[in-house]
Protein backbone atom coordinates (compact mmCIF):
# COMPACT_ATOMS: atom_id res chain seq x y z
CA UNK A 1 0.00 0.00 0.00
CA UNK A 2 1.46 3.51 -0.83
CA UNK A 3 1.78 6.41 1.32
CA UNK A 4 0.68 8.96 -1.38
CA UNK A 5 1.14 9.30 -5.26
CA UNK A 6 4.09 8.41 -7.37
CA UNK A 7 5.66 11.45 -8.36
CA UNK A 8 6.46 10.18 -12.04
CA UNK A 9 2.59 9.26 -12.75
CA UNK A 10 1.13 12.20 -14.83
CA UNK A 11 -1.64 12.60 -12.19
CA UNK A 12 1.00 13.45 -9.75
CA UNK A 13 2.54 15.23 -11.84
CA UNK A 14 -0.10 17.44 -13.20
CA UNK A 15 -1.48 17.91 -9.37
CA UNK A 16 1.72 19.55 -8.72
CA UNK A 17 2.13 21.99 -11.44
CA UNK A 18 -1.43 22.90 -9.80
CA UNK A 19 0.25 23.14 -6.59
CA UNK A 20 2.60 25.09 -7.56
CA UNK A 21 0.75 27.90 -9.32
CA UNK A 22 -2.31 28.12 -6.25
CA UNK A 23 0.00 31.50 -4.56
CA UNK A 24 0.04 32.91 -8.21
CA UNK A 25 -1.75 36.06 -9.19
CA UNK A 26 -4.34 35.47 -12.40
CA UNK A 27 -2.10 37.66 -14.47
CA UNK A 28 1.37 35.09 -13.93
CA UNK A 29 -0.99 32.21 -14.56
CA UNK A 30 -2.41 33.75 -17.92
CA UNK A 31 1.27 34.78 -18.71
CA UNK A 32 2.50 31.56 -18.21
CA UNK A 33 -0.08 30.15 -20.57
CA UNK A 34 0.85 32.64 -22.97
CA UNK A 35 4.09 31.60 -22.97
CA UNK A 36 3.74 28.32 -23.91
CA UNK A 37 3.61 27.29 -27.57
CA UNK A 38 1.18 25.05 -29.11
CA UNK A 39 1.60 21.20 -28.47
CA UNK A 40 3.10 19.34 -30.88
CA UNK A 41 0.88 16.77 -33.02
CA UNK A 42 -0.04 13.76 -32.02
CA UNK A 43 2.50 12.00 -33.78
CA UNK A 44 5.52 14.02 -32.22
CA UNK A 45 5.04 12.04 -28.60
CA UNK A 46 7.72 9.47 -28.64
CA UNK A 47 7.75 9.48 -24.93
CA UNK A 48 10.05 11.94 -24.83
CA UNK A 49 10.19 13.72 -20.85
CA UNK A 50 10.42 16.82 -22.44
CA UNK A 51 6.85 16.38 -24.53
CA UNK A 52 5.17 14.97 -22.04
CA UNK A 53 6.38 17.52 -19.23
CA UNK A 54 4.89 20.07 -21.79
CA UNK A 55 1.61 18.38 -21.92
CA UNK A 56 1.07 17.72 -18.14
CA UNK A 57 1.91 21.73 -17.36
CA UNK A 58 -0.64 22.31 -19.92
CA UNK A 59 -3.63 19.98 -18.50
CA UNK A 60 -2.53 21.68 -15.42
CA UNK A 61 -2.87 25.18 -16.22
CA UNK A 62 -5.90 24.26 -17.73
CA UNK A 63 -7.08 22.81 -14.20
CA UNK A 64 -6.10 26.27 -12.82
CA UNK A 65 -7.60 28.40 -15.65
CA UNK A 66 -11.08 26.59 -15.03
CA UNK A 67 -10.54 26.75 -11.20
CA UNK A 68 -10.45 30.45 -11.45
CA UNK A 69 -12.66 30.74 -14.46
CA UNK A 70 -9.99 32.87 -16.48
CA UNK A 71 -12.24 33.94 -19.62
CA UNK A 72 -8.89 35.29 -21.48
CA UNK A 73 -7.39 31.48 -21.26
CA UNK A 74 -10.55 29.76 -23.65
CA UNK A 75 -8.77 31.02 -26.92
CA UNK A 76 -5.32 30.66 -25.45
CA UNK A 77 -5.39 26.71 -24.52
CA UNK A 78 -7.35 25.96 -27.48
CA UNK A 79 -4.59 27.56 -29.81
CA UNK A 80 -1.91 25.61 -27.56
CA UNK A 81 -3.87 22.49 -27.54
CA UNK A 82 -2.25 19.51 -29.28
CA UNK A 83 -3.68 18.17 -32.87
CA UNK A 84 -4.73 14.69 -31.96
CA UNK A 85 -5.16 13.45 -28.08
CA UNK A 86 -1.47 12.38 -27.43
CA UNK A 87 -1.96 9.84 -24.43
CA UNK A 88 -5.54 10.27 -23.86
CA UNK A 89 -4.63 14.04 -22.46
CA UNK A 90 -6.45 16.69 -24.28
CA UNK A 91 -10.19 14.74 -24.24
CA UNK A 92 -10.71 16.29 -20.76
CA UNK A 93 -10.19 19.96 -22.73
CA UNK A 94 -13.62 20.89 -22.61
CA UNK A 95 -14.53 20.01 -19.55
CA UNK A 96 -11.96 22.74 -18.68
CA UNK A 97 -13.28 24.99 -21.49
CA UNK A 98 -16.91 24.42 -19.74
CA UNK A 99 -16.03 24.94 -16.58
CA UNK A 100 -14.82 28.42 -17.66
CA UNK A 101 -17.18 29.42 -19.51
CA UNK A 102 -20.30 28.43 -17.67
CA UNK A 103 -22.84 29.70 -17.41
CA UNK A 104 -21.95 31.60 -20.58
CA UNK A 105 -22.40 29.26 -22.94
CA UNK A 106 -22.55 31.83 -25.53
CA UNK A 107 -18.82 33.07 -24.77
CA UNK A 108 -17.84 29.76 -24.77
CA UNK A 109 -19.48 29.02 -28.09
CA UNK A 110 -17.84 33.12 -29.81
CA UNK A 111 -14.44 31.44 -28.52
CA UNK A 112 -14.59 28.23 -30.46
CA UNK A 113 -15.92 29.74 -33.74
CA UNK A 114 -12.63 31.92 -33.61
CA UNK A 115 -10.47 29.29 -32.96
CA UNK A 116 -11.98 27.75 -35.74
CA UNK A 117 -10.22 30.23 -37.68
CA UNK A 118 -6.69 29.40 -36.40
CA UNK A 119 -4.09 28.73 -38.34
CA UNK A 120 -3.06 26.07 -35.36
CA UNK A 121 -4.42 22.74 -36.33
CA UNK A 122 -5.30 21.71 -32.90
CA UNK A 123 -6.80 24.77 -32.00
CA UNK A 124 -9.49 23.83 -34.80
CA UNK A 125 -9.84 20.29 -34.01
CA UNK A 126 -11.04 20.79 -30.38
CA UNK A 127 -13.16 23.67 -31.22
CA UNK A 128 -14.87 21.83 -33.82
CA UNK A 129 -15.31 18.93 -31.49
CA UNK A 130 -16.47 21.53 -28.62
CA UNK A 131 -18.73 22.80 -31.19
CA UNK A 132 -20.45 19.40 -31.81
CA UNK A 133 -20.65 18.73 -28.46
CA UNK A 134 -22.35 22.04 -27.84
CA UNK A 135 -24.76 21.81 -30.63
CA UNK A 136 -25.53 25.71 -31.28
CA UNK A 137 -27.72 25.85 -34.19
CA UNK A 138 -26.03 29.54 -35.15
CA UNK A 139 -22.44 27.72 -35.87
CA UNK A 140 -24.00 25.10 -38.34
CA UNK A 141 -22.26 27.22 -41.37
CA UNK A 142 -18.78 27.24 -39.76
CA UNK A 143 -19.01 23.48 -39.01
CA UNK A 144 -19.92 23.25 -42.78
CA UNK A 145 -17.06 25.69 -43.51
CA UNK A 146 -14.62 23.56 -41.24
CA UNK A 147 -15.55 20.09 -43.84
CA UNK A 148 -12.98 22.14 -46.36
CA UNK A 149 -10.49 22.19 -43.29
CA UNK A 150 -6.90 20.78 -45.03
CA UNK A 151 -7.01 18.02 -42.12
CA UNK A 152 -9.13 15.04 -42.85
CA UNK A 153 -9.49 14.63 -38.82
CA UNK A 154 -10.92 18.30 -38.61
CA UNK A 155 -12.93 17.45 -41.62
CA UNK A 156 -14.31 14.00 -40.28
CA UNK A 157 -15.00 16.01 -36.77
CA UNK A 158 -16.88 18.83 -38.53
CA UNK A 159 -18.85 15.87 -40.19
CA UNK A 160 -19.96 14.00 -37.18
CA UNK A 161 -20.72 17.60 -35.50
CA UNK A 162 -22.96 17.76 -38.50
CA UNK A 163 -24.85 15.12 -37.96
CA UNK A 164 -25.28 15.32 -34.71
CA UNK A 165 -27.91 18.19 -35.15
CA UNK A 166 -29.82 15.75 -37.67
CA UNK A 167 -29.99 13.21 -34.84
CA UNK A 168 -31.45 15.69 -32.37
CA UNK A 169 -34.97 15.25 -32.23
CA UNK A 170 -36.51 18.59 -32.25
CA UNK A 171 -38.22 20.30 -29.18
CA UNK A 172 -42.01 20.17 -29.41
CA UNK A 173 -43.50 24.32 -28.93
CA UNK A 174 -45.73 25.05 -26.19
CA UNK A 175 -49.58 26.17 -26.76
CA UNK A 176 -50.04 29.52 -26.20
CA UNK A 177 -52.14 30.31 -22.93
CA UNK A 178 -55.40 32.08 -23.98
Amino acid sequence: MSDGPTPSLPASIIERFVQEREGWSDADVLEELKGCPPLPGEEAFDQAAANWRDVYRFVALADVCAARKLRPAVVMLLERASFGDPGETMRGLRHHLERIAEPDWDFLTDACLEALNSPQPGARYWAVQQLGIMQVERTLGALQGALDDPEAEIRSEAQNAIDGFASQPSTPKRPRRQ
